[in-house]
């Protein structure tokens, strides 16, 4: 039987979620590193202005929130180095790959988090929410939490960096 490798088994995980909005997949050999991108679009209740993070005010029609998720190499880069880029900075191990219950746990996170920042992005355009801004916030402990609920088996399986 063939393992799945990383990027095969993240693919399928994102397929899995139940999410309205876009998930993407980028995979940049030379660096080491996935991003797995999300957006979210809402509509816009007429007469609400919402200032997107360009400056420019949208009092109308589809809003999107663009975020991402970046599994890096920690065998070659700082993840550190790039947390204030991304939602979340997750590492793995070279070639060995990332923990099968890090990526379950990941996504099984993920979606409790895309469902409660769709209803909240939601709620933030149509005027309901006080909040001044709108930004995803990635629970680490939540996230540790849904890592340590896996199978203790998936903590020992490893899911391979590809070979290309």
């Amino acid at each position: 039987m063939t393992t799945q490798n990383m990027l095969d088994y993240v693919g399928d995980k994102m397929d899995a979620l139940d999410f309205d909005g876009d998930l993407d997949l980028n995979w940049d050999k030379e660096a080491r590193v996935f991003e797995v991108e999300l957006t979210m679009t809402v509509d816009a209740a007429a007469g609400f202005e919402v200032e997107d993070q360009d400056g420019e005010t949208i009092d109308e029609g589809e809003i999107d929130y663009s975020d991402a998720i970046l599994l890096y190499d920690a065998t070659r880069l700082k993840g550190e180095d790039y947390q204030d880029n991304y939602l979340a900075v997750i590492g793995f191990q070279g070639k060995q790959g990332i923990a099968q219950a890090t990526v379950d746990g990941l996504f099984d996170y993920l979606q409790t988090l895309l469902d409660d920042g769709q209803s909240d992005l939601m709620d933030f355009v149509d005027g309901t929410s006080a909040d001044e801004t709108f930004e995803l916030q990635f629970d680490q402990a939540k996230f540790q939490a849904a890592i340590a609920a896996q199978p203790a088996a998936n903590q020992h399986v490893f899911l391979p960096y590809p070979k290309y």
